[in-house]
């Protein structure tokens, strides 16, 4: 029964169905999307707009976001004409219609959901908002303020909405505009933009002669016409480039096809001799003119000569020595004119037809098209591959290509690559090519039918490119860690010679690759060896006592993180001996190795790739030697080390050794509890800076690993990798995608001893340290309260998701509405095999002992800064952080996205991810539900914002200047809590007498805010009737930097105010839509919150004459 509800769903989010909390996860997203349902429906029936139109449509996008569209067709065109019903509202605000515009292109997105037949948008509805967004001559005599980038909302909407215009939609565009097409008049460039905006162009075969046959020759004879270039032509070409793309082998383009590429040559702009050409208009959009001769290639067309001819023509320009802005887009033009290639082919041989795209067969691209295609563009490409301004785009060029032909584009671009490896004259072409080759590693190990013989390259590749890794050159060491983590990611290091003797079925091509895979035991032991002579390199090049400069430490920082994911990638999907001799060599290195603040990532980095392939082993062999040192080191020296500020360079590695090593899966680590904690107790009072941030990373990796959930094996493949080769071949694995129901996903769940184990330790060092806190804290010295704060900190962030949040009850009435601020289900599944337990709600226990010794450090330590700024972490961590942050999320998902785009080949087929990309998917999938919990806010988040706000006012600048920090991110996490420190802000803004201008600067700080929150743009006119007056009428602006503050929020208040509503409705259609998407609301209700509706027009009409009486008498006043 379940299976058959999950089917009738729309497109529910893949990855969910992967974690170790899925039926939680199912139950809870029916629950949600009706919650949903039930308060939009409620606020249009009974007419609020404000605030809980915007806070459950936020909802709705996080629900996407997070389940998909996990509801039914019928629910999905429900939301559809939800939104659209609102856009019918007479005068509605435009920050609502915004929020409209965004839903509808969420809602409609995925095209091939819903048909034509399922839905008919009325052009019209969007015609007027185009008047009203585009065309609004009010903002340019500031009479309004929209809100930033509706253009581009609105824009994208139609352009989701308008596969869905009716068949009689083209003639009512056409007649609508007709009479106003007079070249010679300004009006022709809005008709021109109307049509391109809103004729359809995706109807079906059977309906085209009320479609594109009623305008297209028409408006072909208009612009061969007219040959000055006015700036209507663009929204011409962007017309016929859709046009010619929605109805590939319906429109003969043959008659035009000369005069269409000589238009673009000359549009070009191109430079003649030494003159280049001044533009006096705009030039075409490259990616409308890639479209437009994508499209009309196939069936024998003459596109093809043409597009031959066009670059024979223009080559020489794309030669490196030919510099000027000009390059820019010629190059760009290569890359988009592949890339939408690649889409036409992607979309012809999709697997699932498209309703919104089906070409005739006759018309569809054949294989020798491509060959031509491609042979066509790559002469140009590999040009522009040495134009180092633009290496990006050539790169992005020749990865399309080479999914397109893989045959036509790897083998020249590796022979090239041998010929630079020892090429003196030219050193930039080695970076260059392998920078382009990095850009296609799936294509070069993968198997096809048309190209195995990539294979045979991979270990000469590998091989030929290690002399790259030159501590005298960040490039390029940086690139050839890139391209060898882009191979390795996608091969297994295993010796698979043996497979020509056992097995019969071997091309010959795949008894060569065998017979070569001889050669990567030595590969990475060169490889080892020169990150080794790397290493030392950096440790004796420069002082660590010489400063580092920033731009040095983000190269580190860089290259580190490469040679920890190369290294990860090898000995995660390597033969046992290969990471036998992996292990060995790091390992004798790192027993070896003088301990260099400069150098310790990047080998921490190589422990964290052991750890993560075999963990047992790792550990086996690294931690019990680490220990022995430690405690080798203590037991030869006196106590005095423990206290020693200078710290022993020895010592301190062994407890970086140490606290990587606790990042090891948690079972494996129960097994070295005893040992574990007697390194704890031993050192963990250390004073020496970097020895003691040492130990407080152990502590937060080691919770960590004890009681996060988190995927365990990120391997290219989980068949059996070693020998013998009978029942699978290794090298046919190399870049292949995984079957989804393959996936296999293991998670870390932590068992019952990993929870004891994790409280355990929690209970006997946090505790420790905040009883050390409170007794001592006023004899203690700095460096010693520094020690730890930060250890509790680390602790905090390792412990917190454990810990369940602080019962506290809701803050009711922060503002008007008839719908709740939250949802009452919260993401937040347990899979402990028991439940932690902990003596008492450390959260609460942190909040009050932190919160008293930030008032003693601040009243008698205010000089103690890092103290007091460790202890502000601490103190709102409390509140808000459940196991992850959102900028740690976003930095995983951008890394995801570059992943995504280097290893994606449309033409494979949809879902044709490698695994372990699949993988990092539902782990990333797995923290987005940790972030979306507790947004209301409670008394104890309330306490803990009053908290904030006083030390954000503080006299001493670096106080306030954390402060605000952590109070921003408490403000953008709970809904509407700026309500709690509006009044007090406003309180001192309009104190007569003469006030603390600390506490002054520290209000205007507080409302300038950063990029979440802004007070003075807030959409309400209470708020705003409070807060706008007291600025402009401030009499304690007497300092230049306060002035400075002020001018700085006038300019915010100018970029980022919209204009707020006053009298907000709704209107008998949206209502309708409303309760087809829940149900009705029974008429005494609906007659009860009639009064609340009109009592909340009223309020705004009062406050928004207040307001204008009061800056007005200001302006008179001469008060200003």
């Amino acid at each position: 029964m379940q299976k058959s509800f999950d089917n009738q769903l729309q497109k529910p989010n893949i990855y969910n169905h992967y974690l170790p909390y899925y039926e939680s996860i199912q139950r809870q997203s029916v629950e949600t999307f009706e919650e949903i349902c039930e308060n939009l429906s409620r606020l249009i029936q009974l007419q609020e707009l404000q605030p809980g139109f915007p806070l459950w449509s936020s909802k709705l996008q996080q629900y996407i976001s997070l389940y998909g569209f996990s509801f039914t067709k019928i629910n999905h065109l429900k939301l559809i004409n939800f939104y659209l019903s609102i856009l019918s509202i007479e005068n509605l605000n435009y920050v609502n219609g915004k929020i409209c515009f965004d839903m509808l292109t969420q809602l409609t997105r995925k095209t091939r959901l819903i048909t034509r037949d399922d839905l008919t948008i009325d052009w019209k509805l969007l015609y007027r908002w185009a008047k009203n967004v585009l065309y609004n001559h009010d903002e340019s005599y500031s009479l309004i303020a929209m809100p930033k980038n509706i253009e581009n909302s609105f824009l994208c909407c139609v352009r989701s909405c308008r596969p869905y215009f009716s068949g009689m939609a083209t003639q009512e565009i056409l007649d609508e505009f007709r009479p106003c097409l007079c070249p010679f008049d300004t009006v022709c460039g809005d008709v021109m933009g109307y049509w391109d905006m809103f004729l359809p162009v995706h109807l079906p075969p059977e309906i085209h002669h009320q479609g594109f046959k009623l305008w297209l020759t028409e408006f072909l004879d208009i612009w061969e016409t007219v040959c000055n270039n006015p700036e209507w032509e663009q929204s011409l070409i962007s017309l016929f480039s859709f046009a010619a793309w929605c109805n590939i082998g319906y429109i003969d383009w043959e008659p035009w096809i000369a005069r269409i590429f000589t238009r673009i040559l000359k549009n070009l702009s191109l430079p003649v001799g030494n003159i280049e050409l001044a533009k006096r208009t705009q030039n075409y959009s490259i990616p409308v003119v890639a479209t437009w001769i994508v499209a009309m290639i196939g069936n024998n067309s003459s596109c093809l000569q043409y597009l031959r001819d066009l670059l024979t023509a223009i080559k020489t320009f794309y030669h490196p020595s030919n510099t000027g802005e000009f390059q820019t887009e010629l190059i760009s033009f290569l890359s988009i004119l592949s890339q939408t290639f690649v889409d036409r082919v992607y979309f012809e041989r999709a697997s699932h037809s498209l309703w919104y795209f089906n070409p005739p067969e006759s018309h569809r691209l054949r294989n020798e098209e491509i060959d031509e295609f491609v042979n066509c563009l790559k002469e140009c490409a590999f040009i522009s591959i040495f134009n180092k301004n633009h290496l990006d785009l050539a790169a992005e060029t020749c990865h399309y290509l080479s999914q397109l032909r893989p045959q036509l584009i790897v083998p020249p671009l590796v022979e090239l690559l041998f010929s630079s490896i020892d090429n003196m004259i030219e050193p930039h072409r080695f970076t260059s090519i392998i920078g382009c080759l990095a850009g296609m590693p799936r294509q070069i190990v993968r198997q096809t039918p048309d190209f195995s013989q990539g294979q045979t390259f991979v270990l000469p590749l590998l091989i030929s490119v290690l002399p790259g890794i030159d501590a005298n050159d960040f490039k390029k060491t940086s690139i050839t860690f890139q391209f060898l983590n882009a191979i390795l990611m996608l091969i297994t290091c295993v010796d698979c010679s043996s497979a020509v003797h056992t097995r019969n079925d071997l091309s010959e091509i795949e008894k060569e690759v065998c017979l070569s895979t001889t050669k990567f035991e030595d590969f990475i032991s060169e490889l080892l060896n020169r990150i080794f002579q790397m290493t030392d390199a950096l440790t004796t090049e420069m002082s660590d006592a010489i400063l580092i400069t920033n731009e040095s430490k983000t190269e580190d920082q860089q290259i580190g993180l490469e040679l920890a994911s190369t290294i990860s990638s090898i000995v995660q999907q390597c033969s046992k001996p290969i990471f036998r001799m992996v292990r060995e060599k790091i390992t004798n290195f790192l027993a070896t190795y003088t301990y260099s603040p400069k150098i310790s990532k990047l080998l921490t980095g190589l422990i964290h790739a052991l750890l993560k392939s075999n963990p047992v082993e790792t550990l086996k062999y690294l931690l019990p030697q680490t220990y022995e040192r430690i405690e080798k080191i203590l037991s030869q020296s006196d106590t005095l080390i423990l206290n020693d500020h200078k710290g022993d360079p020895e010592l301190t590695w062994c407890l970086i050794l140490f606290s990587e090593l606790l990042c090891a899966r948690g079972d494996t680590l129960v097994i070295y509890k005893s040992m574990i904690f007697s390194i704890f107790h031993r050192c963990i009072h250390i004073i020496h800076k970097d020895s003691h941030e040492a130990m407080a990373k152990a502590a937060k990796n080691l919770l960590k690993s004890l009681s996060y959930v988190y995927p365990i094996d990120y391997r290219l493949t989980v068949e059996n990798i070693e020998e013998p080769f009978i029942d699978f071949l290794p090298i046919r694995a190399w870049g292949q995608h995984v079957v989804y129901d393959k996936i296999q996903c293991k998670f870390h769940i932590p068992n019952e001893e990993e929870v004891d184990f994790a409280c355990e330790f929690v209970e006997k060092f946090i505790y420790l340290e905040l009883k050390i806190l409170n007794e001592k804290c006023t004899t203690m010295c700095n460096h010693e309260r520094f020690r730890s704060l930060t250890l509790i900190h680390h602790i905090a962030l390792g412990c917190l998701r454990m810990v369940p949040r602080i019962e506290s009850k809701e803050v009711k009435d922060l503002v008007s509405s008839i719908s709740s601020y939250d949802s009452k289900f919260q993401a937040q599944y347990s899979v402990y095999a028991k439940e932690p337990k902990f003596k008492e709600n450390l959260r609460m226990r942190l909040l009050i002992d932190i919160g008293n010794l930030l008032d003693h450090l601040i009243g008698y330590h205010s000089d103690d800064a890092s103290s007091i700024k460790t202890a502000l972490k601490i103190y709102s961590l409390s509140s808000m952080y459940y196991g992850t942050f959102e900028q740690s999320i976003n930095k995983s998902c951008n890394g995801l996205n570059n992943l995504k785009f280097l290893y994606k080949n449309k033409l494979c087929g949809t879902q044709q991810n490698p695994r372990f990309v699949v993988i990092q998917l539902i782990a990333i999938q797995a923290e987005l539900f940790s972030m979306s919990n507790f947004r209301t806010l409670t008394d104890i988040d309330q306490q803990v914002i009053i908290k904030l706000f006083e030390l954000s006012i503080h006299r001493y600048s670096e106080v306030r200047r954390q402060a605000q920090t952590y109070l921003f991110t408490m403000l953008s996490r709970f809904f509407f809590s700026y309500q709690v420190i509006l009044d007090r802000i406003v309180e001192l803004l309009n104190k007569p007498d003469e006030v603390d201008h600390d506490k002054i600067k520290g209000c205007l700080y507080l409302i300038l805010g950063n990029d979440s929150i802004f007070l003075p743009s807030k959409h309400s006119w209470v708020i705003l009737e409070k807060l706008w007056p007291s600025i402009a009428s401030m009499k304690h602006a007497m300092k230049l930097s306060t002035q400075n503050l002020i001018n700085c929020i006038m300019e915010k208040m100018y970029r980022r105010y919209n204009t707020v509503a006053i009298i907000e409705d709704t209107n008998e259609i949206s209502r309708q839509a409303a309760i087809n998407l829940w149900h009705s609301l029974d008429s005494d209700e609906l007659e009860l919150r009639k009064g609340m509706h009109d009592e909340r027009n009223q309020t705004n009409i009062c406050s928004y004459t207040n307001l204008i009486e009061k800056l007005t008498s200001l302006f008179y006043s001469d008060t200003l």
